[in-house]
């Protein structure tokens, strides 16, 4: 092993022992809107990343771009950008695009710069959506009623806000029976990992299967071990036919 591979393996074992557990505790104090709290908790890891990732070979995108969410962090910590809803949902995205950034450079070398470039300009404004709607407030299920299961399809682009949460466990909390549940992710675009660490809260109650994801929610879903609790189907027909992938 090289001393370049050896850095990595290293800063990896690092990220998955050290660093995972505490972006997780900032981003349920975010999600909690205790602002200062959870940037404070964030700024730790984020700055160790961005000065590792600035060192190693072929990570130096992950570098630049942590740095920019730093800026916004910074931004929204001495008030220069509102701490409303929007913006908090942007933070936790940006976050965990932080993630699925070093995982695409790790396992390939390349990375989806129209997805870090799309956060960036909203970085960049402040927290603005480009013209995009709220959908905090829009009820982000749909749910069909089958005979022997439960089919629940994100209906918004983004699911981030505590309101959203809330409404995915309140309609986790009303199903009936001994039902087979699916999440059908083939619009949203990205999700925070607080939505699959809700999933995997009622994976003991439930029968729980996705489907849909984008490479975005793949690479969250992937990073923080998701697979262990909730089963990804090809498909609503899979799943239905009980062929798990």
């Amino acid at each position: 092993m090289s001393e370049d591979d050896s850095l990595i393996e290293e800063f990896f074992s690092e990220v998955n022992d050290k660093y995972y557990p505490q972006v997780l505790e900032g981003i349920d104090l975010l999600d909690e809107q205790r602002i200062g709290e959870g940037i404070e908790v964030l700024s730790r890891p984020l700055h160790t990343i961005k000065g590792v990732t600035g060192f190693m070979s072929g990570f130096e995108p992950a570098s630049t771009f942590t740095h920019k969410v730093e800026d916004f962090l910074k931004k929204m910590q001495a008030g220069e950008v509102e701490s409303d809803l929007m913006q908090i949902a942007l933070a936790i995205e940006a976050v965990n695009t932080i993630f699925m950034l070093i995982e695409q450079l790790r396992e390939s070398g390349r990375f989806d710069q129209s997805l870090t470039d799309d956060i960036e300009a909203r970085l960049s404004g402040g927290g603005q959506t480009n013209g995009a709607a709220d959908e905090s407030g829009i009820n982000p299920l749909e749910i069909e009623q089958l005979p022997d299961a439960q089919i629940f399809k994100i209906m918004v682009h983004r699911l981030y806000s505590s309101e959203q949460l809330q409404a995915v466990e309140e309609s986790l909390q009303s199903v009936n029976g001994d039902r087979r549940l699916l999440f059908d992710f083939e619009t949203a675009e990205s999700v925070g990992s607080s939505l699959f660490e809700l999933l995997s809260s009622f994976a003991e109650t439930y029968e729980i299967g996705v489907t849909g994801m984008s490479n975005h929610c793949k690479s969250t879903f992937y990073s923080w071990g998701f697979q262990r609790h909730l089963t990804v189907f090809e498909s609503r027909e899979t799943f239905l036919n009980k062929t798990g992938v």
